[in-house]
């Protein structure tokens, strides 16, 4: 029988500060291991001008530690704010590691606990995405952008070779890391989703409306969409939830190509929200040049709405074209535009490709199952 275990996890935010693919998978992660009778404490980035303090949610710990915010250093903004939350966690973790069986570093928070050798037979690493990976195309032409992707794959590379275990979310996000870390394979442990058996699905013809969820960020692919968005039937709209570095690019592409009534930005939305809406759309899109799964798409289909999205190794392992969505060219606005207007010409074929997502998911990708995997891989390695 397997033992309760008191776990750390670690996250810079969670999802009610922050929402992005790592936070919610931390904490419905730590939720359904909780259900499960497991003791859940969760790090996190709290107020520099606050002591570390800690209050519960849901049955689990969620400890604030105070950090110096390295955002406001305009000139290495994105690596002093990620090395400062990192060195405030490996003080904390080594005053406090004696009151742990696991500690479960999400993503690059925790990045330099591996330098710890007497906290490494119990770290688990969950690697989300290698920033070798997401900066590539992209020219870093600041010495700060440089200084942040070669430090922050110097300390990912150090994690993933020194953790006792290492995780992926995907077998394409695998195969990367085991050139890294070639002794030993990952283990493969997707994203998962709220799979609510019960609840009702919005059948019938829907508005020709599609949705991005994301964030507004070169790598997801959206101005390739909304250029093309211009040449689409008028009765075609697309909005797009989130924020980030290319919304006012994206801002005035929507101006310059008088696209205000059927383009919108509609900003950031809590998760709760996000879910409540996406059943009144005809498809969730994600026109990424990279992803490492793709959990939008994961929860598009628990609401029996089917996905358009890019053709990529790491989407093909939960979306097959035809079955539960359409995949396209990345970067090729004009054929996602035209798998809009396959949606909406065949609304049947549209509908069925929703249901056999919703079926997929509730299969391979509800959270109980998710947690089960991941306190399997906690009890080969609890101290």
């Amino acid at each position: 029988m397997n033992r309760s275990l008191n776990i750390l996890m670690i996250c810079k935010s969670l999802p009610w500060r922050f929402k992005g693919g790592i936070q919610t998978h931390t904490w419905q992660l730590a939720k359904a291991l909780t259900a499960q009778g497991h003791q859940l404490s969760i790090l996190t980035a709290g107020s520099f001008k606050k002591e570390a303090f800690s209050w519960e949610k849901d049955g689990i710990n969620i400890i604030e530690i105070p950090y110096l915010p390295g955002r406001y250093i305009k000139p290495v903004a994105a690596l002093a704010e990620e090395l400062a939350f990192n060195v405030a966690v490996k003080k904390w973790v080594k005053a406090h590691q004696q009151d742990y069986q696991v500690i479960h570093a999400q993503g690059r928070s925790g990045y330099l606990l591996y330098t710890n050798n007497s906290i490494r037979p119990k770290l688990v690493n969950t690697i989300h995405g290698l920033i070798s990976r997401e900066s590539k195309g992209l020219k870093p032409w600041k010495l700060s952008s440089w200084l942040h992707i070669a430090l922050a794959s110097n300390f990912e590379s150090g994690m993933m070779k020194h953790a006792s275990q290492c995780l992926s979310v995907s077998a394409d996000l695998q195969a990367d890391i085991h050139q890294i870390r070639p002794d030993t394979a990952p283990v493969v442990i997707p994203n998962g989703v709220d799979c609510d058996q019960n609840e009702p699905m919005m059948l019938g013809r829907k508005p020709a409306r599609f949705l991005f969820i994301g964030r507004l960020h070169q790598v997801k692919g959206i101005l390739p969409l909304v250029k093309a968005m211009a040449n689409a039937p008028e009765e075609i709209t697309l909005d797009l939830i989130g924020n980030g570095p290319q919304k006012k690019t994206i801002e005035d592409m929507i101006v310059r190509l008088s696209l205000q009534k059927r383009v919108r930005l509609l900003g950031e939305h809590s998760n709760e929200k996000v879910q409540t809406i996406i059943p009144y759309y005809q498809a969730v899109v994600l026109p990424s040049h990279y992803e490492t799964q793709g959990i939008v798409l994961l929860e598009a289909n628990a609401h029996a709405v089917p996905v358009i999205a890019s053709d990529i190794a790491a989407i093909r392992e939960s979306v097959t074209d035809g079955e539960n969505g359409l995949l396209c060219e990345p970067a090729n606005g004009k054929a996602f535009v035209e798998a809009m207007v396959q949606m909406i010409a065949d609304p049947i074929s549209t509908q069925l490709m929703g249901i056999r997502g919703r079926k997929r998911v509730i299969r391979d990708y509800d959270w109980q199952q998710i947690a089960r995997e991941t306190a399997a891989t906690y009890q080969r390695i609890a101290c």
